[in-house]
């Protein structure tokens, strides 16, 4: 019983660290895409439909992260307050 415990244990904080993983890679790839939405706004304001994509894919990324936060916390059976908590962190 202790041995599967143990398991059970290590495989949610391989979970819990692939998540925070997960979560820094969308940050630098949000951080990457709001750059070049400045870049392109500058460049050119004829350009709007490159502006709305990159948009859309921040407003995916910032989506996903609060969905992997939260999935994170239920696996590590974290009320509903600590899940609020993550999604507003930064």
């Amino acid at each position: 019983m202790a041995s599967s415990k143990n398991e059970e244990v290590a495989a949610l904080e391989a979970l819990r660290d692939s998540s925070a993983e997960l979560v820094r890679y969308l940050d630098n790839i949000n951080q990457k895409l709001l750059q070049m939405n400045q870049q392109n706004e500058r460049a050119s304001i004829g350009q709007k439909f490159s502006l709305r994509v990159l948009e859309n894919w921040s407003s995916v990324i910032a989506i996903s992260k609060v969905s992997s936060a939260s999935a994170a916390a239920t696996s590590a059976g974290k009320n509903q307050a600590e899940k609020e908590l993550i999604r507003t962190s930064p």
